[in-house]
C-alpha cells in the first residue's frame, strides 16, 4: 500500500503535465479545449483521492505550504464574490463554450497547483515533472510543425502552427515557457547523448515557436532568453549556434512546404513587434475600451468569463475584424491584467498581483542556475499572457509546472501536520469523501463529455435526418443544461424546420444562460416575428445590435422592426 501510494504521488503529476497539452478527442464537437478540461478534472480528482488515501493510511493530515497559498486563495475568493454579483452567474460559474474560463476552471487551476505541491516531496520530484513537461511539449511541437507544413501545402499559403492546442497564440505561450527549460537541460547535460537529446528538444520547440507566428510568444521567449544568457554568459556561443541552426531549418521548412518565402514572412512578422501601428490596429483600441469597461464597475467586476457579454457596450470600433476581413467577437481584453480587472475588479487584480509577487520573491531567493531557468520559463509565459490572455490549454500544465518551480526555489518548504483520531469515524468520513469525488467525476467529467459527443452527433445528423439531429440536441441539453450552445443547436434545428415556438423557447433559454453570439438574437427576432410578436422581435433585434452594432445585418434587422409610433 505504501509503495503504491508513493508511486502514485510521484507519477500522477508527471503523467498529467505530459498528457494535458496533448489531449485531443475526435468524438466531441469541441475537439481541442473540452478534452483538456475534462482530463484536467480527472487528474485533479485523482490527486485529491491520493491525498485522502494518504491521510487515512497515516492517520495524519500533512500539508505543504507554498509562498502563494494565500494570494491564490484570495484570487479564488475574489472570483467567487464576483460570480455572486456577476452580470450572468451561469457564465461566471461554467464559462463560455470553448473558453470555459469560469470559476470552476479557476478552481481547477488552483486545485492542480495545490495538490501537485502536496505530491512533490523533493527537488528530484520537481525535476521529474519538468522533464515530463518537456517530453510532452516535444511531441506537441513536432505535431504542430507537421500540421503547419501540411496545412500550408493544402491551403497554398502559410498556415501558422497550432497543433494539439488549437490556437497559435496558445501554443506560443506554451512553447515560450518550454524554451528556457530545454536550454536548461542543455546546459546541465553531462554527456554527449544528453546534449544531443536536449539540443533536439530545444530545436524542435524553437522551430514550432517560430511557426506559431505569435508575436507575444516571441517577445516572451526573447525576454526569457535574455535572462538565461545573463545567468550563463559562457553559453552565449552555444546559443548563437543553436539560433543560427534554427533559422537555417526554418528556411528548409519553407522550401519543403513549397513556401520558400517563409523566412521573409517570419522577418516581416517579427518587425511588427516594434511597430506601434501593427499593435494599434486593434489591440491598443481593445485595451483602451477595456479600461472604460473596468471603470464602469471597478470593485468586483462583471464576473469571470463575462467579458464578451459586456464589452460591446464599450467598443468604440469594429476591433474584431481580423485577417481576410473575417469578423470575430471580442471576448477577451487581450491583456491578462485588464481581463482580471474587468471580470474580478480591482480586488481580483490586487490578489493577482500579490500572486505574481509571491512567485517573483520565491525565485529571487533561489538565484541559482536552475532557479533562474525556471524563472525565465515563468517570465516567458507571463509576458505572453499579458499580451493575450490565459487559455486553459496552456494554463493547465503551467499550474503543475508552477508547483514544481516553487518546490525547486524553496529549499526549506514549510510543512504542517496534524494527527487525526483513530476509529471508524475517520474511515466513514474518508469513504464519504471518496464517494463525493466519484460523484464529481460523473457530474463534471462524464456528463459534459457525453453532452458534447451528442452535440457532434446532432450536427452530423442534421445533414440527413432532422428528427435524429433534434433528438441528439435535446439529449445534449439534458446532460449539460447550463451550456447555452446546446440550446442554440436545438433552436437552430427547430428554426430550420419551421417549429417557431420550439425555436423561440430554445433561443430564450440560450440567451438566459449567456451568449455573446448576435446570431442567436437575430434568429430569435425572426422567430418572434413569425409568431406575430413584433415588440419581442424588436427587443431581440436590439439585443443583437447591442452585441455587434457594426454588423450591417444587425442594423438592417433593427430597421425592419421600428419602434411603436415611429
Amino acid at each position: 500500500m505504501g509503495r503504491a501510494l508513493a508511486l502514485s504521488e510521484r507519477w500522477l503529476p508527471r503523467i498529467g503535465v505530459f498528457l494535458l497539452p496533448l489531449a485531443f478527442w475526435w468524438d466531441t464537437y469541441d475537439q481541442f479545449v473540452l478534452p483538456k478540461l475534462l482530463l484536467a478534472r480527472i487528474f485533479l480528482l485523482g490527486l485529491a483521492a491520493i491525498f485522502i488515501v494518504r491521510t487515512l493510511a497515516t492517520n495524519t493530515i500533512v500539508v505543504r505550504r507554498t509562498p502563494i497559498d494565500l494570494p491564490l486563495l484570495a484570487l479564488v475568493a475574489s472570483a467567487a464574490i464576483s460570480t455572486i454579483v456577476a452580470v450572468n452567474p451561469n457564465v461566471s460559474i461554467f464559462g463560455t463554450y470553448a473558453r470555459y474560463d469560469g470559476l470552476l476552471t479557476l478552481l481547477t487551476y488552483a486545485g492542480l497547483f495545490w495538490f501537485s505541491a502536496q505530491m512533490l516531496h523533493h527537488s528530484g520530484d520537481a525535476r521529474g515533472v519538468i522533464r515530463a513537461l518537456l517530453a510532452g511539449g516535444y511531441l506537441v511541437a513536432a505535431i504542430a510543425i507537421y500540421q503547419s507544413i501540411s496545412d500550408s501545402q493544402n491551403a497554398g499559403a502559410f498556415v501558422p502552427a497550432f497543433g494539439t492546442l488549437g490556437n497559435s497564440n496558445v501554443l506560443g505561450a506554451f512553447l515560450a515557457m518550454l524554451l528556457p527549460l530545454a536550454y536548461g537541460e542543455l546546459v546541465r547535460a553531462q554527456s554527449w547523448s544528453a546534449r544531443i537529446l536536449a539540443l533536439n528538444v530545444l530545436t524542435v520547440v524553437a522551430i514550432a515557436l517560430v511557426l506559431t507566428f505569435s508575436r507575444s510568444a516571441w517577445l516572451g521567449a526573447l525576454v526569457a532568453s535574455a535572462i538565461v544568457l545573463a545567468a550563463t554568459p559562457r553559453m552565449a556561443l552555444r546559443v548563437t549556434v543553436v539560433t543560427v541552426g534554427v533559422i537555417a531549418i526554418v528556411i528548409v521548412v519553407g522550401g519543403v512546404s513549397n513556401k520558400p518565402g517563409l523566412e521573409r514572412l517570419v522577418t516581416a512578422r517579427a518587425m511588427t513587434i516594434v511597430d506601434p501601428n501593427a499593435w494599434g490596429s486593434s489591440r491598443l483600441h481593445i485595451w483602451q475600451d477595456s479600461i472604460s469597461l473596468i471603470a464602469s464597475r471597478p470593485i468586483l467586476g462583471y464576473g469571470p468569463d463575462t467579458f464578451g457579454l459586456v464589452f460591446p457596450k464599450f467598443e468604440t470600433g469594429d476591433w474584431g475584424v481580423g485577417a481576410r476581413d473575417l469578423h470575430q467577437q471580442v471576448d477577451k481584453a487581450h491583456a491578462e491584467v485588464l481581463q482580471i480587472a474587468a471580470t474580478q475588479g480591482l480586488i481580483g487584480l490586487a490578489a493577482y498581483l500579490l500572486l505574481l509577487a509571491g512567485f517573483i520573491r520565491a525565485a529571487w531567493r533561489a538565484r541559482r542556475l536552475n532557479g533562474l531557468v525556471l524563472f525565465a520559463a515563468f517570465v516567458a509565459y507571463l509576458i505572453t499572457v499579458q499580451l493575450n490572455f490565459t487559455a486553459l490549454a496552456a494554463a493547465l500544465p503551467f499550474w503543475i509546472f508552477a508547483a514544481a518551480c516553487l518546490l525547486t526555489w524553496d529549499a526549506r518548504p514549510v510543512t504542517v501536520s496534524k494527527a487525526l483520531p483513530h476509529g471508524p469515524v475517520m474511515q466513514v468520513a474518508g469513504g464519504i469523501a471518496i464517494a463525493g469525488l466519484a460523484a464529481l467525476m460523473v457530474a463534471f467529467v462524464a456528463r459534459p463529455y457525453l453532452a458534447d459527443r451528442d452535440l457532434q452527433r446532432s450536427v452530423l445528423a442534421s445533414a440527413t435526418s432532422s428528427s435524429a439531429a433534434a433528438a441528439w440536441a435535446e439529449q445534449a441539453r439534458s446532460l449539460a443544461p447550463q451550456e447555452s450552445v446546446y440550446a442554440v443547436q436545438a433552436g437552430n434545428l427547430a428554426f430550420e424546420g419551421g417549429h417557431w415556438t420550439t425555436a423561440r423557447d430554445a433561443y430564450q433559454v440560450a440567451a438566459r444562460l449567456g451568449t455573446y453570439n448576435p446570431m442567436v438574437y437575430r434568429n430569435l427576432a425572426l422567430v418572434d416575428a413569425q409568431l406575430g410578436d413584433r415588440a419581442a422581435a424588436r427587443a431581440a433585434a436590439l439585443n443583437a445590435l447591442a452585441l455587434d452594432r457594426f454588423d450591417p445585418a444587425n442594423q438592417a434587422l433593427v430597421a425592419q422592426f421600428p419602434a411603436a409610433g415611429a
